[in-house]
């Protein structure tokens, strides 16, 4: 008896044990909390072409009718949209819309499956939501942790390369990252063209990074602008991939535009001066062709209607 008695209570241990393990992994997979890596909003931090991350962590798992929060914590306004810079339509799962630095955002999951996302300001960042049932979740914990941790060997090993033997490069990259930081990306003219790879998103791109944010009058520009800008860009983004006949118009629309810009390519600026100077013409230009143009053909047509 004593011995059945002190089996039962190693067995009764034992499953009070497992249950106390396996609890947790299951439970901390109810709620998700996604972050965008500090400075991601610089192609060179993150993204494809660097191999790191740019959501932390870049792949979740999570229970259907869990919590996933999306949860600012960069010091630039990002957005968490479901799909990916080629669909037509994006957003259809989920969006938060544009969440400003310490802010969060929430996503209650129903459907099983696998959903990609990205930002609309900064589309080099990519991130994967798999929603699966508990059971499901409880076998990925571990592969899951596996990878996380891999992936925070591999970046430490890179970084630790780059500070040993690119101090110099690593100070000019650090320099282009705030200047992104400052542009933040091209949401209209991506979504017209078509890529962010396009000649025209990468002409007005190397003209802000390269003429503009050069002085202290076009950073001060560029920081007002970007305010303005994207207030309203995801929208008119939004349309364009929905309504193809707008993305045409808006193609005609931008492209003198995109033209009259160019001549800054060719201008040597090398004072505050010369920066006010073209930029002042250059806003006189476009109103001429956009508003004064317009307005003389109306003139005409209205005398000549008259007559």
């Amino acid at each position: 008896m004593k011995t059945k008695a002190i089996c039962s209570f190693f067995v009764l241990f034992a499953i009070v044990a497992g249950i106390g393990a396996t609890t947790p992994a299951a439970s901390a997979q109810s709620e998700v909390t996604i972050e965008p890596l500090a400075g991601s909003s610089g192609m060179t931090v993150c993204g494809e072409t660097t191999g790191v991350e740019c959501y932390i962590p870049g792949t979740v798992t999570v229970n259907v009718g869990g919590k996933v929060i999306f949860s600012n914590t960069d010091s630039d306004k990002h957005t968490f949209s479901s799909g990916t810079i080629s669909d037509d339509i994006i957003g259809t799962v989920f969006d938060s819309g544009l969440v400003s630095p310490g802010e969060e955002e929430y996503w209650f999951p129903d459907t099983i499956g696998e959903f990609p996302y990205f930002c609309l300001i900064h589309p080099w960042m990519n991130g994967l939501i798999i929603v699966q049932e508990a059971a499901a979740v409880e076998e990925t914990v571990e592969e899951e942790t596996m990878m996380e941790e891999t992936v925070e060997e591999e970046t430490m090993m890179e970084e630790t390369v780059e500070e040993e033997t690119m101090m110099e490069e690593t100070v000019e990259e650090e320099t282009e990252v705030i200047d992104e930081k400052e542009g933040g990306g091209c949401l209209i003219a991506t979504a017209t063209f078509g890529s962010e790879l396009a000649p025209q998103v990468q002409q007005l791109r190397e003209l802000r990074d390269n003429t503009i944010l050069s002085t202290e009058s076009g950073t001060a520009f560029m920081t007002t602008f970007n305010q303005f800008y994207y207030s309203f860009s995801p929208t008119i983004a939004d349309l364009e991939r929905e309504h193809p006949v707008f993305k045409e118009v808006m193609k005609l629309t931008l492209t003198p535009m995109i033209s009259s810009l160019s001549l800054l390519n060719n201008a040597d600026i090398d004072s505050e001066e010369e920066m006010l100077g073209y930029g002042i013409s250059l806003i006189i230009l476009n109103i001429g062709m956009y508003v004064g143009i317009p307005v003389f053909g109306i003139l005409k047509l209205y005398q000549f209607r008259k007559n």
